[in-house]
């Protein structure tokens, strides 16, 4: 899902530095970011934590016509019991024409609380875990991504995860809906999207260790949906509130519930839930 947002902006704010070429003061620095609250933590269509807030910072700076950014986000579960995440990811978007931008970065993915926690972690286990428990505390994670700057903005992105050794392939659309002339007041808009992806991973271990692996590491489809409300109360300041619904055919999931490395066969996997947003940029 954040990759998913992200991309639908970038083309945008590259179309917006395609007329400069390097900044020359800190006045060219660009500042954007949110505070979300999210009923689930979907990610790839699969549900990580129930009730979240999701704040996060980007700052930008206009580089060779491209724009250089980095970025921290982060999602904090309200539940007690659930492990927290804390992403940081910087990258380069450049504009190759007027109708294509090319974007490419690297994820750092923390998870403080995966040591142990019984959570729904079983997605985290790696080959060379970095605790001793077998599951990760962080991975690492480089992108690349397409996006084209007509109507539908339409992207498509590739990730590969070093710790996971796990490839996604994920293209997306959205499109934003003018309502303030039915109205009568500027600002207000309904912004919709929707998101497809494949994701491939390895399959690790054997016996009871074996066990700790859904299908996620063979590979599923996944894909979603989302629609917004969006109010600007100024160029700088916006809010929204919004459903979202992703679903995948992996067949099996964990339980919040159940110790690490437990799942249960629930047939494919969907999920509906809604989210708020306030949010700025500077």
């Amino acid at each position: 899902m954040k990759k998913f947002i992200a991309s639908l902006a970038i083309a945008g704010v590259a179309a917006g530095l395609s007329a400069q070429d390097t900044g020359s003061s800190i006045s060219d620095l660009s500042i954007t970011g949110t505070f979300d609250f999210e009923t689930e933590y979907v990610f790839r269509a699969k549900e990580l934590q129930q009730q979240s807030f999701q704040p996060s910072v980007e700052f930008g700076f206009p580089v060779l016509g491209g724009d250089l950014y980095t970025g921290v986000w982060t999602a904090q579960p309200i539940k007690a019991g659930e492990a927290n995440e804390i992403d940081f990811y910087a990258g380069y978007a450049y504009p190759v024409t007027d109708m294509f931008t090319l974007d490419v970065g690297f994820t750092y993915y923390w998870y403080p609380d995966s040591a142990g926690a019984n959570t729904n972690t079983t997605y985290l286990y790696a080959p060379n875990p970095t605790v001793g428990s077998g599951y990760a505390s962080q991975t690492r994670e480089i992108y690349f991504g397409v996006s084209a700057d007509v109507i539908l903005s339409p992207a498509v992105y590739f990730y590969y995860d070093f710790d996971l050794e796990q490839v996604v392939v994920e293209g997306s659309i959205g499109y934003s809906f003018d309502l303030g002339e039915y109205v009568g007041t500027e600002g207000i808009s309904f912004d919709i999207g929707g998101y497809l992806g494949y994701l491939s991973a390895n399959s690790y271990g054997a016996g009871s260790q074996r066990n700790q692996l859904n299908k996620w590491n063979n590979g599923y489809v996944y894909g979603g949906i989302t629609g917004d409300l969006v109010y600007a109360f100024s160029e700088n300041v916006s809010s929204s509130i919004g459903v979202r619904w992703a679903a995948n055919n992996d067949g099996e999931q964990t339980s919040f519930n159940a110790p690490p490395g437990v799942t249960t066969s629930l047939g494919p996997d969907q999920n509906l839930w809604f989210g708020a947003t306030v949010g700025f940029a500077y």
